[in-house]
């Protein structure tokens, strides 16, 4: 009795079902692009929202972030590697939570893989193209997603 009690005990605490393991992010090497693409195809990536009071404050920033794409295709694990600004940091990461990827048929075992994605936030004034020099210096990373805010003043 009391082993069909201790038993019931530890199924309840743990669960009882079979759950993938997570891979900690210190534990993976830091993939290239090439190598993420050859082993997870993306099934929706979209750029991030401009942050309200950075558009206002008409600020220019960007941020790097690393993370595993897991076995489900999910982001987990997100880091920040180099933020210009919280507000960019903030919603990058909101972005990434939103990414979902398909494994390729080179990765049948979905095997999770440590990527780096440099966000940029630049601003186009009065339809004039930003300038994303000195972004792509300060946030590491060769893959880039850029948002860019609209600033138009009369004259």
């Amino acid at each position: 009795m009391k082993a069909t009690l201790l038993v019931s005990a530890l199924c309840a605490l743990t669960g009882c079902s079979h759950q993938t393991q997570s891979v900690h992010l210190t534990s993976l090497p830091l993939s290239d692009i090439t190598d993420v693409n050859a082993h997870w195809s993306p099934l929706g990536r979209n750029e991030s929202r401009y942050p309200k009071e950075a558009i206002l404050a008409e600020k220019m920033g960007c941020t790097s972030l690393e993370y595993v794409i897991n076995a489900a295709g999910r982001a987990e694990q997100i880091r920040v590697l180099t933020p210009s600004e919280d507000a960019f940091s903030e919603a990058a990461m909101e972005t990434l939570q939103q990414w979902q990827w398909q494994a390729t048929a080179a990765n049948s075992g979905h095997l999770p893989v440590k990527s780096q994605t440099r966000f940029e936030f630049c601003i186009e004034h009065n339809g004039q193209p930003c300038d994303t020099r000195g972004l792509a210096q300060r946030c590491p990373g060769e893959d880039m997603v850029r948002s860019t805010g609209h600033v138009y003043t009369q004259v």
